[in-house]
Parts: structure tokens; C-alpha cells; sequence
């Protein structure tokens, strides 16, 4: 599994910054904070997480897994902090997967996407019916929450 410095250091490039100042203020953290986390010195909190997954373009829950799992000091904790990571990168591989099919099931068979047939798309082929519901007809909303609105 990968390390949460990994992540950082991952981000960083990605930024393209040349210094850690710069990565810093990119990121919205100190200059300190990251030499301290680069140095192994501290491990990043959940808002350094969340900044580096939002610069890598992955779920924020990935990286403070990491950072929870490396920070634990009770082994039985830590173990579950790995087993979650572990569900979690299947969930997200999984995920990846369906995502993938599924657009590439609706992409046309020729890069002349002009000339792409409605029955391609399996859906379109039977009727589709679409329900809308509401309360209001019937009174849902009492006089506090019309208030609201």
C-alpha cells in the first residue's frame, strides 16, 4: 500500500512547483507543515489529505486511510486501517471499472460520432417512463417550513 508521503510527493509534482513554498501555498498549508511531513517529522492531517486528493483528482478518503493507518499507534487499530484501505482501493478499482464500460459502451464504434444511430444506445431502443412526485397537492409542507421557502 502506498505511503501518505507518496501521495504528497505525487501532488507536488503534479502542481509542477518548483519549491516547497510554492507547493505550500498551492496546497493552503505552511511551508512548515510540508518540510515537517517531507522529513517524516509529522504525518499529514485530514486537511492536508483532503488537498492532496483534490490536486490528484482521488477520493480524499484514499489518503487520510494512509495517514490514519501510518499516525495509529495500536496495532489491532492499525490492521483495520489496512483492511479498510484495502476494501477501499476495490471499491474504487470496481468503481473505475464500471465507469469505463459503461462509457465506453455508449461511445461510438467509429470516431465520426455525427453519424451515430439512437438504437446504439441500448436504452433508447424501449420506452422510458419518468415519474415525478410531489407533496404539495397534498399538503406536505406545513406553515413552518413554507416559512422557509
Amino acid at each position: 500500500m502506498k505511503p501518505s508521503i507518496e501521495y504528497l510527493q505525487d501532488a507536488i509534482e503534479k502542481l509542477g512547483v518548483e519549491n516547497d513554498s510554492k507547493a505550500a501555498a498551492a496546497l493552503k498549508i505552511s511551508k512548515q507543515a510540508i518540510c515537517s511531513y517531507r522529513s517524516g517529522e509529522r504525518i499529514m492531517d485530514d486537511f492536508t489529505c483532503i488537498m492532496v486528493a483534490k490536486t490528484l483528482g482521488i477520493d480524499g478518503m484514499e489518503v487520510i486511510a494512509a495517514a490514519q493507518m501510518e499516525r495509529e499507534k495500536n496495532e489491532e487499530r492499525r490492521e483495520i486501517w489496512a483492511d479498510f484501505r484495502k476494501k477501499f482501493g476495490v471499491k474504487a478499482g470496481i468503481a473505475g471499472l464500471a465507469a469505463a464500460l459503461t462509457l465506453g459502451s455508449l461511445a461510438p464504434s467509429k470516431a465520426n460520432a455525427s453519424n451515430l444511430e439512437l438504437g446504439a444506445i441500448s436504452c433508447l431502443e424501449s420506452p422510458v417512463k419518468l415519474y415525478i412526485m410531489s407533496n404539495l397537492a397534498w399538503g406536505g409542507f406545513s406553515s413552518k417550513q413554507q416559512k422557509c421557502w
